[in-house]
């Protein structure tokens, strides 16, 4: 069950990516597909690798974490934790790439609790950054509701 959502996931992310301009052209798309060292037949790894293309593409190479890969496809979900967090965000891609790739919520919690320090900033701007915690509960990735939490989960 958890394999078919993160897959789901990664697709509907895909999807979304794919309809946002600036147009990214389907050879990018098939190279990104395509690589043997990302594309090793999972199908998750590969939706990610060329969502991280395109969300590149829309982002452009001047912008911060904050604005690459797939944090910048969430960060209109939640604009003022991310204008608040900074600091959050090359962590938060780090997090999302283990839950999708490495195993989950054990390997994502790994991340967060590796970087506790830039994901605390969330609880001091928590109207801004709930959006984000409840969104990845309902993907099945559970993030602290509060600080007290995550001091005593990690």
């Amino acid at each position: 069950m958890a394999r078919a959502l993160k897959t789901l996931f990664a697709a509907s992310a895909l999807v979304a990516a794919l309809a946002q301009e600036p147009a990214i052209s389907r050879a990018e798309i098939d190279r990104a597909l395509g690589d043997d060292e990302v594309c090793d037949g999972d199908a998750v790894a590969c939706a990610l690798n060329a969502l991280q293309v395109k969300a590149s593409a829309v982002a452009g190479a001047e912008g911060g974490a904050c604005d690459r890969g797939l944090v910048a496809q969430i960060k209109p979900l939640a604009p003022g934790c991310f204008k608040g967090c900074p600091q959050a965000c090359g962590p938060l891609g780090d997090a999302i790439n283990a839950y999708m790739t490495k195993g989950g919520e054990e390997a994502a919690k790994d991340v967060i609790c590796k970087h506790k320090t830039e994901f605390s900033c969330a609880y001091s701007h928590w109207g801004d950054c709930k959006t984000l915690a409840v969104q990845a509960g309902s993907l099945g990735l559970h993030i602290p509701m509060s600080q007290h939490e995550m001091d005593t989960g990690c």
